[in-house]
């Protein structure tokens, strides 16, 4: 046993979800960057997610068919 903490030890970051909190994707290394002032949500700090409310695909609202009679 070492009488030095570890690194493990020393780090008191609470446990991170390995899921994009944008789209549900698993992303294990997701985080927001800044661009042009805008806060982005990333995947892994280069690749936007796509539901990002900056510049991802916006989410469809449900439209109603047309049935014809």
């Amino acid at each position: 046993m070492s009488v030095f903490a570890s690194c493990f030890d020393l780090l008191d970051a609470p446990a991170r979800s390995a899921v994009c909190p944008g789209c549900g994707e698993h992303a294990p290394a997701w985080t927001r960057v800044t661009v042009d002032g805008l806060r982005v949500l990333t995947h892994d700090g280069d690749l936007i997610c796509p539901r990002d409310q900056h510049f991802g695909t916006p989410v469809p609202a449900p439209v109603r068919l047309e049935v014809a009679a």
